[in-house]
């Protein structure tokens, strides 16, 4: 099925039927997923239902694999075979890519990726953590009164919180949730709501402090700006816009917009793919994240605002130095960092090197790890490792007739596939955890995972999970006192948690 008629019939049925058809549907692929079916057809009389281990094959899952359990060497066993050992060469009667489904398959089963409904189960574990340099443990902050998406540690220990639909909040020292600050910028009931899905239009995202925040107080809200009739729409539309602001007595004054578009560039696309991540650079230019809030058609287009991430100044004028500069005043383009982004879950500054770095979420497959450079391009929709949520091959720049060269994207430098459903993260600084100094931390979505990766030279040397099974995390943060501050989202509700070092750490 080509990517339109898939767009169309999720959309459709968000807007005409509401979410619950739409998560019906969503349900529906997911059981008849193709490589899941081959599995049952191919597989399972051997390795088990469950990949448990039969008589006739090994356990897939909780044991080593004699040939390796990276994607690549499954691909290989399942194309290959050991025909010597009983198992065919499934590569001469499947086609490429439900060979590559069923690796990924084994894959997503043995680091205990659930399905998307799973991922909303939340555990905060009481006894202690160990990993390879530091132990810890977690310790609960505060629940939260509704579905939170960023936070920001101040440096007096309160912690400032965005929700969605509710706002912005200030929890205080003692882990107690104030109301909402009064005048941010507006947002919106969800449209419908069914069980853990969404469907929201106007809402607040992510939230960040200036550099010098000290001295001047700024605080930077990104939020989806939503219009009707206003913008001469018959429905909502919206678009992610960026404001700062000051807090003074519960009260969000001195409001200026740093970034937004016009409203002929706003859509209907829901605000669950925003992103909105913010990123200051050493010298005070702000970065925001779009994600795929339009047709995929727009992320290679420079004066379209979705799939991109762009570069102001902390006043929001251009600088003169972005890359592109086209004659038209009024193109986004003047903006863009960089393009061909699918949804740039995560945003964060080298401390130590001042680059930028992003996490985007893939496909089915395909969740990276990137170097954010001056007027890259990062390939979507041409290029993913990953495949479609169905099992098919990703078809989207040969369906618009795309021209582009793999050799002219830049490719990432951590790929996770399969796809944890990568969120935010951070580089480790403080002395809480001193071997962990640069690291990135980084949250999981659909995994309920805690990764640390180290790079260097560009290139990851070491890769860790640092708690497994927690929850959806959604924000990660390092605060004042070098703890890691997490985000949780489950069910209705979050949670804020922090690791500590447990007495045993060294």
């Amino acid at each position: 099925m080509r990517w339109w008629w898939k767009a169309a019939i999720s959309t459709a049925l968000l807007l005409v039927t509401g979410v619950g058809c739409a998560a019906w549907w969503i349900a529906r692929r997911e059981a008849r997923e193709p490589s899941k079916l081959a599995f049952a057809e191919h597989c399972a009389a051997c390795h088990g239902d469950a990949l448990q281990g039969g008589e006739l094959g090994p356990p897939l899952v909780e044991s080593e694999l004699q040939n390796g359990d990276s994607t690549e060497a499954l691909i290989f066993s399942i194309g290959a075979g050991y025909p010597e050992r009983g198992m065919p060469a499934f590569g001469q009667v499947l086609p490429p890519e439900l060979v590559k489904g069923l690796a990924l398959f084994v894959s997503e089963k043995r680091q205990g990726f659930g399905t998307t409904s799973a991922s909303w189960e939340s555990r905060i574990p009481t006894e202690p953590q160990r990993t390879r340099d530091h132990d810890f443990r977690v310790e609960l902050v505060t629940v939260l009164d509704s579905r939170p998406y960023s936070i920001a540690p101040l440096p007096d220990g309160r912690i400032l919180v965005t929700e969605p639909v509710r706002g912005l909040t200030i929890v205080d020292t003692e882990g107690i949730q104030g109301p909402p600050v009064a005048d941010t910028p507006r947002v919106w009931k969800p449209i419908l709501t069914v069980e853990n899905t969404y469907l929201m239009m106007g809402i607040l995202l992510d939230i960040a402090l200036h550099p010098n925040f000290d001295d001047n107080g700024w605080i930077y809200l990104s939020h989806t700006h939503r219009c009707q009739l206003d913008c001469g729409s018959v429905v909502p539309i919206s678009m992610v816009q960026v404001v700062r602001g000051r807090i003074r007595e519960g009260r969000w004054v001195d409001q200026e917009i740093i970034w937004s578009v016009p409203p002929d560039l706003h859509t209907i696309v829901p605000d669950q793919v925003a992103a909105g991540r913010l990123a200051f650079d050493r010298s005070g230019h702000v970065y925001v994240s779009i994600g795929g809030k339009a047709t995929y058609d727009w992320v290679q287009w420079l004066d379209k605002p979705t799939g991109k991430i762009h570069r102001v100044r902390d006043d929001g004028t251009v600088p003169a130095d972005n890359p592109f500069q086209p004659e038209d005043e009024v193109s986004t383009a003047h903006t863009v960092w960089s393009y061909g982004h699918r949804t740039p879950q995560g945003l964060a500054t080298h401390p130590a090197t001042g680059e930028i770095w992003g996490t985007e979420m893939g496909p089915r497959g395909g969740d990276e790890v990137n170097l954010i450079v001056r007027g890259g391009n990062y390939g979507w929709p041409m290029f993913t490792h990953g495949l479609d949520y169905d099992g098919e091959p990703i078809t989207i720049g040969e369906d618009l007739g795309l021209d582009l060269a793999l050799e002219d994207t830049i490719q990432p430098v951590v790929d996770f596939t399969p796809a944890p459903a990568i969120s935010s993260f951070e580089f480790y600084r403080g002395q809480a955890f001193p071997a962990w100094e640069h690291d990135l931390i980084v949250g999981t979505l659909k995994a309920r995972t805690l990764y640390r990766l180290r790079i260097q030279d560009g290139r990851l040397v070491d890769q860790e999970k640092l708690i497994s099974g927690l929850a959806r995390i959604r924000d990660v943060e390092i605060g004042a006192d070098g703890f890691v501050y997490l985000l949780l989202e489950h069910g209705e509700v979050g949670t804020i948690v922090r690791l500590v070092p447990s007495e045993g750490d060294d």
